[in-house]
Formats: C-alpha cells, structure tokens, sequence
C-alpha cells in the first residue's frame, strides 16, 4: 500500500464519530484531572482504598498516612536485606570459627585445658544451630506481618 492510500486510511479514521467522541472524552477526562492536581488547595488529604487482585478492600487510608507508614514503598525488601545480612553474617562466623578450631595450638586433646575446648566446641555448635532456628523464626514473623498478623 503506497503512503498515501495509508494517510487516507488515518484521515478516514480520524474523521469517525466514535473516533472523535473518544478523543472529546479522553481529553476532558485528562483536562479534569490535570485542573484536581493544580488546585488551590493542595494540602487536602485524599482518601482511597487499597484494593487486591481479587477486588476485596484491603485498607481504607489517606496518602498522608499511607506515605507515613511506609505503605507506599515495599517493606519486603528491607526485610530481605535483614535476612540476608543475617544468613551471611553466620555464614562468616562459621568459616571464622572453623578457622579458628583448626588451628594447632587450640585443637590439642591433651593439657589442662582440652575439656574446655571441648566444651566450647560443642557449646558453640549447639548455639549456632539454636541461632538459625532463631533467626528462621524471626524471619517466619516478619513474614507473616506482611499479611496481617505479626503474631509478637
């Protein structure tokens, strides 16, 4: 189809009454919209409804409070960089202590101070797995405080 067949196919289009009646509304719609933004008076609270997939009213807030509580951002990520930093943590206090263990002078099995190695070993092992059970409950009542119910 050579340019202009195509250019009488637009003008052909635009000159329709639904296409124009589209237009009217859409720019009355955005002239509407753009005169509530520039309105004299702009510390006005709006309220508005927080609505999920399914249409059901999540939470009925203003901007003000829903800026305020942090709504407006996504909290989980601050929740992953927690956890995250976490997991990381113990993971490089396990690399440090094995370190640490391994060396001569600590890992001798005979002196006056082999049991408290020992101790301390087995001690720390039991701490450390009671820190991750720890740190998967914690984790598991951030979670949930996404969803309603904080549980602490």
């Amino acid at each position: 189809m050579p340019v202009a067949g195509i250019q009488n196919a637009a003008a052909s289009l635009r000159s329709n009454t639904d296409v124009q009646a589209g237009e009217a509304l859409g720019n009355a719609l955005i002239d509407k919209g753009v005169d509530a933004v520039t309105s004299e008076d702009t510390s006005e609270e709006y309220d508005f409804q927080v609505v999920d997939e399914q249409g059901h009213v999540v939470k009925t807030t203003t901007t003000e409070e829903w800026e305020e509580e942090g709504l407006a951002q996504a909290e989980v990520m601050g929740t992953v960089r927690v956890i995250g930093g976490a997991m990381i943590g113990i993971s490089v206090l396990v690399i440090v202590l094995n370190e640490v263990f391994a060396i001569d002078s600590i890992a001798n099995s005979s002196g006056p101070f082999a049991g408290i190695i020992d101790s301390l070993e087995s001690t720390g092992v039991a701490a450390m797995s009671l820190l991750v059970v720890g740190l998967l409950v914690a984790a598991a009542n951030r979670v949930m405080g996404f969803f309603g119910g904080g549980g602490m």
